[in-house]
């Protein structure tokens, strides 16, 4: 996933434009933080590798709290 796309993503989370200064500032501020551009980068992988992983295996608690502290909805509830 590129930064625009995951920008955008943020922006729709927001329910922002991805012209909109909120956006804008976003990614001036990514683009400049290392550690926010890392955490962004991180919790990316986290999702990318948990929405390919077998479910099963991982315990139902576990995975409610994966998804609310990610503040997301579980795939199934959407």
């Amino acid at each position: 996933m590129d930064c625009l796309t995951s920008i955008q993503q943020i922006c729709d989370l927001l329910s922002e434009d991805i012209n909109s200064p909120l956006c804008k500032e976003i990614q001036e501020h990514l683009d400049e933080c290392p550690r926010c551009c890392a955490e962004v980068d991180s919790i990316k992988k986290v999702v990318y590798l948990y929405k390919d992983y077998n479910k099963s295996d991982v315990p139902e608690d576990v995975d409610h709290r994966l998804w609310r502290v990610l503040n997301l909805p579980r795939p199934e509830e959407v």
